[in-house]
């Protein structure tokens, strides 16, 4: 077999040879660090093996432990999806012709659709048990949700000075186990919603072939309280607490993050009374999250705020037409007055099923970005003892730096705990990972779906500066015209402003960036499918938005106008 293209990748599987870092890269983007690439595999076989054996298949599929690469692992450092690994799992509950869901987050074709496994009766009986898991989306949302935050609570309420250095590590190792459990109904709800979302376009062609094309988006617009788009419009609102009030908008539109930050820390009005109280809730609720949210080495926002002060600062200057409560409503209304629509061009023999599957599409696609938070807001769980250990570490000299503990093995991290691990191997460990880690930054994974062995390729090469207009995947209804702003992370906060009617062009997208989505006119980027992060909030927030652009971030500039139609998937860049 080929050498692995990074020390800390998973072990390549001659049987599992198809891969695509697709839409996961929005979860997890870029290069992850050795020690939460080792716990995101360990998590990844510990929920593989659970589902497996619930769905009463476990016998009929290859499940290696780690450093095995399973449904999710790491090529080149980037977290990927075993394509081959989903295409042997799907046929183990499909009863049909088999399933294309993954078109739904991914770029492929009929190359990543499975068939029907041969043996029908057992099909049919997971069939059975995750169709009940599908009808059930909302139950399992909240079960994970509660479990979620009790752990979250329960992590930050820790007295973590008063535990041993092996303590810390069984805290490591039990947050394993809780995102293997968490990251189960994760699953089930995104190959459901995968699955519905193929199975209504199919049904949409075959009835109503003389369809726009952005109908099938339109039918999972604005589902209403999609857990990603509640931290935007929470910022919205914090926003208007202060537009309606002239005296504090004024010192808050031009002052400095750290002059907010010191406000609302010992607030000197009634007017930052109010808005410091809404300010402790909002985090209360939304302080887990943070850019690369589900990466425990990143900070949270309630550690690092910068983001959401300015963030509040750029809906502060926009006009009420931002409003997204007023724009998700705007867009379900459209929403529904489309589903009329559609069923009346429906045959009426088939409008009981097709109406079933767009109960269970709209359902799946909601829960999905619920059940994603759930485990996202665990993974923050390893940061607190990983960082203690990482700091006592760096007291005794054995570390140079506290957050080099990132650079250690799951193995060199027993070995930490047990007093084990000694100054001079961790040392040039860390060094040897950290130079490999920062080597890693100037290369990009394959493009769509990719076989192994694959090498990576330098970033940018490929890139057509020339280019003026791209099509790629329609994922949100609608026209725009605008300004571009690239943004490639939302890390800094004077770098992630956006203005009112400024088309946001970004790599990627997650829950974190959608604060951004509202003043926006629209959004470009350059990874992810129908059902992406990037695609499900700009379809709550009525904006248009284009997936897959490649190289979009290096060919298009801020300050570019372009024009973006999310109903045919086209990019244009105006001459002027």
């Amino acid at each position: 077999m080929t050498t692995k293209l990074c020390s800390w990748d998973c072990e390549p599987s001659a049987e599992y040879t198809l891969f695509t870092c697709g839409n996961v890269n929005e979860v997890l983007p870029g290069v992850t660090r050795p020690l939460y690439a080792d716990l995101a595999t360990e998590w990844d076989w510990r929920w593989t093996e659970g589902v497996t054996q619930e769905m009463q298949v476990r016998d009929l599929i290859t499940i290696k432990a780690p450093p095995h690469f399973n449904m999710l692992g790491f090529v080149g450092g980037r977290w990927a999806l075993n394509v081959s690994f989903s295409l042997a799992l799907t046929p183990l509950y499909e009863i049909g012709e088999g399933s294309a869901m993954l078109t739904s987050f991914f770029e492929g074709g009929d190359q990543i659709k499975s068939g029907a496994h041969e043996d029908r009766s057992r099909a049919a009986i997971a069939h059975d048990i995750i169709m009940g898991k599908w009808v059930d989306a909302e139950g399992l949302t909240i079960v994970a949700d509660r479990l979620a935050r009790d752990s979250w609570v329960a992590a930050k309420e820790r007295r973590l000075d008063s535990l041993s250095d092996a303590q810390l590590v069984e805290l490591v190792d039990e947050n394993s186990v809780l995102m293997g459990k968490l990251f189960e109904p994760h699953f089930y709800v995104s190959v459901g919603g995968g699955d519905f979302q193929a199975r209504l376009a199919a049904m949409l062609d075959q009835h109503v072939p003389d369809h726009p094309p952005e109908w099938a988006t339109t039918l999972t617009s604005a589902l209403l309280e999609v857990e990603s788009a509640r931290p935007g419009k929470a910022i919205w609102d914090l926003s208007r607490l202060v537009k309606g009030r002239p005296t504090l908008a004024s010192e808050v539109a031009g002052a400095s993050v750290e002059h907010v930050l010191a406000r609302l820390a010992a607030p000197p009005t009634a007017d930052w009374r109010a808005l410091a109280g809404e300010y402790r809730l909002f985090m209360e609720e939304f302080g887990w999250r943070g850019q690369r949210e589900s990466v425990p080495s990143t900070p949270t926002w309630d550690e690092a705020p910068n983001f959401v002060i300015s963030a509040i600062q750029a809906d502060l200057a926009a006009p009420e037409s931002r409003n997204p409560h007023e724009r998700e409503r705007e867009a379900a209304r459209a929403r529904v007055e489309l589903e009329k629509t559609v069923l009346a061009r429906i045959p009426e023999a088939e409008r009981p099923a097709f109406e079933r599957h767009l109960v269970l599409t709209q359902s799946l696609s909601r829960a999905r970005e619920g059940v994603k938070a759930t485990w996202a807001r665990a993974a923050r769980n390893y940061r607190w003892p990983i960082q203690e250990l990482g700091r006592r570490l760096a007291r005794r000299g054995v570390l140079q730096r506290a957050e080099d503990i990132w650079f250690l093995r799951l193995e060199e991290l027993h070995r930490a705990g047990e007093g084990g691990l000694g100054a001079e191997e961790a040392r040039a460990v860390v060094a040897a990972r950290r130079a490999e880690f920062e080597r890693l930054q100037g290369f990009e994974a394959p493009e769509g779906v990719f076989t192994w062995p694959a090498e990576l390729a330098p970033i940018g090469a490929k890139a057509d500066l020339t280019q003026r207009q791209f099509k790629a995947l329609a994922v949100s209804p609608g026209v725009a015209t605008g300004r571009a702003r690239v943004i490639l992370s939302a890390d800094a906060a004077e770098e992630a402003r956006i203005e009112p009617g400024e088309i946001l062009v970004a790599p990627i997208t997650d829950a974190p960036w959608t604060p951004l989505f509202i003043p926006a006119a629209g959004v470009v980027v350059e990874v992810g499918g129908v059902l992406s992060h990037a695609a499900t909030v700009a379809r709550e927030f009525g904006i248009p938005g284009v997936s897959g652009v490649r190289d979009a971030t290096r060919i298009i500039q801020t300050g570019q106008l372009i024009t973006i139609d999310g109903n045919t998937g086209t990019v244009t860049i105006h001459s002027e």
